[in-house]
């Protein structure tokens, strides 16, 4: 049998492996697509498709000519990271984009050059100006296009690349909606998952924010700042997780707490050198080690996962590892490509909220489910004493006694008496809403505490419930009622006049036997 089951789970983790692999594919090749050029490309012969590192504000220029062939008078920029962005055509300034304190990545920009600027039978020059405050770049390949492809190119990169990344915001941002209510009736746990997962949430809608356009952000200040903390968020939010799935998997105890300080410690020092250094370079260094140490958090929590066999988490955690992969060889050696790691960091973050939810909820209800049945009396299906501390004070409290039971127990025996006390309990429980309780409290005594009715139609329901007992069973019961303040009180009073009630019952029976 556990041969069957460990075959079962290795078939099921290639498949997610598989999986993830197969969606990392088809997401590069997909990007790749969309970004191939629709017209003419303009060769550029230095500074394209490369990452300038700046040590202070300032711009880089790039010049180059193309032939106007009379369609296509629209340029497309695939990628350009900038905080300032202009476009000059034979010497004449055509774009400008940004204000030099935001920033431009990353979405497409298109340019659409002037008629009369154009010269068909000659080259014509273009000259492109990059400015920003910690380094520029130009990426992917500028082309010639006409008006309707170069507008259809250029919303359909933006659809990918930006608008999808506000979607991975507003996912995040409902996930942490979904925690914070988990949260609150978490055991403790549980809590400290949640509270894990809630951190790194909030930081990873942080580090999403460095793939959203802004095109001015008010001052340089304020740009630095989001470029900081964009750069060391990654992280903040992969600490987070990885105590997440520790948590979940290990119960947050096979980590030494001295370690597990050093590694809080380190994205809070990183982004502490990122925000008070006095020189820009800092920034980019932090930068460099920021991706570093995030990739090798990514296969720490790969390590966890598969050592606890935590089959739910495969599919994201292999999906955001080659995500990661793939965005770092492309920083690295300059490539061109797309970056995949925003789709990697939001769908880990979406597939591990909500399996975490899933799973807590499973725990809960599984909780709940033995609280209940620690509440239920095995033979009658009713709730047992253990439930009227949870009850609330307030509504109106009835005492039930089988008259005679004791007797009939012993004539015909325990078990026709215990089908007795099973056909008792359907008979109330079919007159019992669901806000009220019937409550057995030991041998043929038991009680009901109502809710939902009140007090002057009570009596109506016992009655009612008395002469079906009589119908069905053959016996009757004996009861008397206190309004429900706290159990001693109203047990007092309630035993006070069943008792008196069976006094009445016992004479009127002696006065039929000697009438």
């Amino acid at each position: 049998m556990g041969e069957v089951k460990n075959a079962f789970f290795r078939r099921k983790a290639l498949v997610l492996i598989i999986l993830a692999s197969i969606l990392s594919g088809v997401l590069y090749f997909i990007l790749g697509l969309i970004n191939q050029p629709v017209g003419p490309v303009i060769q550029w012969d230095a500074g394209l498709g490369k990452y300038i590192e700046f040590d202070k504000p300032s711009k880089v220029t790039i010049n180059r000519t193309f032939e106007y062939n009379g369609v296509n008078n629209y340029i497309v920029f695939q990628k350009v990271l900038a905080t300032k962005f202009d476009v000059y055509v034979n010497g004449v300034l055509t774009a400008s984009f940004g204000d030099g304190s935001g920033n431009l990545w990353p979405r497409a920009l298109g340019v659409r050059i002037p008629g009369v600027l154009l010269h068909a039978d000659k080259a014509n020059k273009i000259t492109v100006v990059l400015h920003g405050l910690v380094g520029v770049g130009l990426y992917g390949k500028p082309y010639l296009a006409s008006y309707e492809d170069a507008i259809q190119r250029i919303s359909l990169i933006n659809v990918f690349r930006d608008k999808i990344t506000l979607v991975g915001i507003g996912a995040t941002g409902l996930i942490i909606y979904l925690l914070l209510i988990a949260y609150q009736s978490a055991n403790e746990q549980e809590k400290k998952a949640y509270h894990y997962l809630i951190a790194a949430s909030a930081f990873m809608i942080l580090s999403l924010v460095q793939f959203t356009y802004r095109e001015s952000s008010g001052a340089p200040e304020l740009y630095l700042l989001f470029e900081e903390f964009s750069t060391t968020g990654p992280v903040f939010a992969l600490t987070f997780l990885f105590f997440t799935v520790l948590t979940i998997s290990t119960g947050d105890v096979s980590l030494n707490k001295k370690f597990k300080h050093i590694l809080e410690a380190i994205p809070i020092v990183l982004i502490s050198i990122a925000i008070f250094s006095t020189s820009v370079k800092y920034v980019h260094i932090v930068s460099t080690v920021s991706e570093l140490y995030s990739l090798s958090l990514m296969f720490v929590i790969l390590y966890f996962i598969f050592k606890h066999r935590i089959i739910e988490f495969y599919f994201p955690v292999i999906f955001l590892c080659l995500t990661g992969i793939q965005t770092f060889y492309a920083l690295v050696s300059n490539q061109t490509n797309e970056l995949t790691i925003h789709y990697g960091r939001f769908v880990f973050l979406v597939f591990t909220g909500t399996t975490i939810i899933r799973r807590f909820r499973e725990l809960s209800i599984s909780h709940e489910k033995l609280k209940r049945e620690n509440l239920i009396d095995p033979l009658t299906g009713v709730y047992n004493r253990k439930v009227i501390d949870l009850i609330p004070k307030g509504g109106t409290f009835v005492l039930l006694d089988l008259d005679g039971f004791k007797a009939l127990n012993d004539r015909y025996g325990h078990i026709y008496g215990d089908s007795v006390l099973k056909k008792f309990a359907e008979i109330v429980k079919s007159q019992v809403r669901s806000q009220d309780y019937f409550i057995r409290l030991g041998g043929d005594e038991f009680c009901l505490i109502f809710k939902s009715v009140k007090e002057d139609d009570v009596l109506k329901i016992v009655n009612r419930l008395y002469n079906d007992c009589r119908n069905l069973l053959g016996i009757g019961f004996s009861y008397g009622y206190a309004p429900f303040d706290t159990f001693d009180k109203a047990y007092e009073e309630a035993d006070k006049k069943m008792y008196e009630q069976k006094m009445r019952k016992y004479a009127q029976n002696d006065k039929r036997i000697f009438s």
